[in-house]
């Protein structure tokens, strides 16, 4: 959890946790007051949302262990992996024509965004490249 400030933050990095003393105990005192209202939440969502989201977890963790930080990365893995379970569903359902190009054209408008994602990440990675 952050302040309500830092996640309205524009800025592309703006939640990615430095894993400083600082942002740990905050979070802690975030999850200590909130600990009602985000185990109603955990317990309303899919068990599909709920994998997910331990996924990114793991992905997180593993990413925070070989490369000592948190990495904008595993975003990108997750809604990537995430928006072809959906299209998929969807693509298992579509009976006619209209309903096929409008998939179509969706998994086409989630794979632009995706890329521009990418793309955004590795102009912040030569960015920060070029500044050390």
């Amino acid at each position: 959890m952050r302040p309500w400030k830092q996640v309205i933050n524009t800025s592309v990095d703006h939640l990615v946790i430095q894993g400083t003393k600082e942002d740990r105990s905050e979070l802690q005192m975030y999850a200590s007051q909130y600990f009602p209202q985000i185990s109603e939440l955990l317990r309303r969502l899919p068990r599909v949302i709920l994998l997910m989201l331990k996924t990114n977890d793991c992905l997180r963790s593993v990413n925070n262990e070989l490369v000592k930080g948190s990495s904008l990365e595993s975003f990108l893995i997750v809604g990537r992996v995430s928006s072809e379970a959906v299209l998929e569903a969807k693509w298992s359902q579509k009976k006619t024509l209209v309903q096929w190009l409008k998939v179509w054209l969706e998994g086409f408008s989630v794979e632009a965004r995706l890329w521009v994602m990418q793309f955004a990440l590795w102009v912040l990675q030569v960015r920060k490249a070029l500044t050390l």
